[in-house]
């Protein structure tokens, strides 16, 4: 009899198999287990979807494997690699969420074993939730209208709510930005037309006893040991990401010798960068709150944002927190802060980062006159609500980069600029002429971004209605 492949990815070989071994977040586990129960008994719930959102590494897509695991139900995945547009999901899962599974039948009798539609990363969903013809997403799955064929996610959302509309089967959705699946544009409206047919439930990270049970289970497996300062260091650099939490674990086995020492965890730190988010308004209302230069720096460096969405979000916040005369003590600095980030265009010297991070941030903490226990109200920039520029070209960006397997990096400096090109009246570009943004798989919103037409202007109607 042959053993099991040995799994070299620590993060796939600890990843929990049933509800009931994950770690943390008792309260939206209890909450998905009512809900799975109801699917169990056969009754469909109210609503029919889960959106679990938080940042990563916290296990929600852990969750969705282990549910279908824990009850033996077969699974559905849609992942942000895959198209996932109307006729891509329609033939994937709103058709599957409407039959029994085979796995149902078994010697002529009908078990009550569910299908559950997992689709992970839907806030990576572009376009709007404009619905496109029936007629042209089934001639798109049969393969009968080639040339035309949907492409991209153009209308995946609208698909994803008639898919919680009129499903059979349990649907868990996964998302780190629900802002982002809502939308630049009636975002409001977005949100409200999701959540009246799915359950929206908020993961935290992982708190340090749930850390420390997690690294002890995963060291007794590996036969490993840790000095006791090494562990608390360990899960101090830790910001409630499991995920990374093993991946550090299986970073240091490679150099120990399996016993781990305080300089194990120094050393891995210095080397590691890891894209941890934390909640923006959280970030801002706890600079804001500081009286120390230190730890506005800390929080800074921990925040999911880059310089320049953060100070984006400090000029606007800015205005909502101080008084007009310790407004204008801080306009400087915003000023200082803006002009350090602009020189990234011009060279190399990525210490303009650290300054354009830091200097509204340690500006944020000088003026702030209010009580520190006071209430602080925090808003959204409404200029990136709106559908401005830089948001949609962020989004479009992030989709070619993970439908090309690249850096955003390498799409912005490499690609971005030929496109913008090919799109500039200047140039002979026609703004009617949709062959280049069929072809990509593109939006409406992609076309008008990419030509510099401002979205709500009668052009833009006049386009828009091209895509329909």
């Amino acid at each position: 009899m042959t053993s099991a492949p040995e799994v070299s990815d620590w993060t796939e070989k600890y990843r929990p198999k049933t509800i009931a071994s994950m770690e943390g977040n008792e309260a939206q586990l209890n909450k998905i287990r009512s809900w799975l129960d109801k699917w169990d008994q056969d009754l469909i719930p109210k609503k029919r979807g889960i959106l679990l959102s938080g940042p990563p590494g916290v296990g929600k897509t852990t969750l969705a494997k282990a549910a279908a695991n824990e009850k033996g139900w077969s699974i559905i995945e849609l992942n942000a690699s895959a198209e996932r547009n109307a006729a891509a999901i329609r033939s994937t899962a709103t058709r599957s969420s409407q039959h029994i599974s085979l796995d149902n039948f078994n010697e002529d009798k009908v078990s009550n074993v569910k299908t559950l539609i997992l689709l992970d990363e839907v806030d990576h969903l572009s376009g709007g939730f404009g619905k496109i013809d029936d007629n042209k997403i089934n001639k798109s799955i049969s393969f009968e209208d080639e040339p035309n064929k949907i492409k991209g996610d153009r209308g995946g959302k609208a698909e994803l709510l008639n898919l919680l509309s009129i499903s059979r089967q349990p649907i868990i959705m996964t998302c780190n930005e629900p802002m982002r699946l809502w939308g630049s544009s009636n975002w409001r409206s977005n949100r409200d037309r999701v959540l009246r047919l799915s359950e929206q439930i908020a993961f935290k990270r992982v708190g340090k006893p749930h850390l420390r049970k997690i690294a002890r289970r995963v060291m007794d497996a590996e036969g490993m040991s840790i000095d006791p300062g090494a562990m608390e260091l360990l899960i101090d650099n830790n910001k409630g990401d499991l995920i990374s939490l093993i991946s550090d674990l299986q970073s240091i086995s490679i150099v120990s010798t399996g016993h781990i020492n305080r300089g194990n965890i120094i050393d891995l730190s210095s080397i590691a960068e890891r894209d941890i988010q934390i909640d923006i308004f959280k970030s801002l209302e706890s600079i804001y709150r500081s009286r120390n230069s230190r730890t506005a720096t800390e929080i800074m460096t921990n925040s999911d944002k880059d310089p320049d969405d953060m100070l984006a979000w400090f000029t606007w916040n800015n205005q909502i927190v101080f008084p007009k005369d310790e407004l204008v003590k801080v306009s400087n600095a915003m000023c200082l802060a803006d002009r350090a980030l602009a020189t990234k265009y011009t060279n190399r010297a990525y210490r303009s980062w650290y300054w354009g991070s830091n200097i509204p941030a340690q500006a944020a903490i000088i003026p702030f006159s209010k009580n520190p226990n006071a209430r602080i109200f925090l808003g959204y920039p409404n200029f990136l609500r709106r559908g401005s520029g830089d948001w949609r070209d962020s989004t479009l960006i992030d989709r070619l980069a993970n439908d090309l397997k690249s850096s955003n990096s390498s799409v912005r400096e490499d690609l971005w600029p030929i496109l913008i090109a090919i799109h500039d009246p200047l140039l002979g570009s026609d703004a009617n002429d949709l062959t280049i943004t069929n072809r990509m798989g593109f939006t409406g919103d992609d076309h008008l971004s990419l030509h510099g037409i401002k979205k709500g202007s009668k052009e833009a109607d006049r386009i828009l209605k091209l895509f329909e």
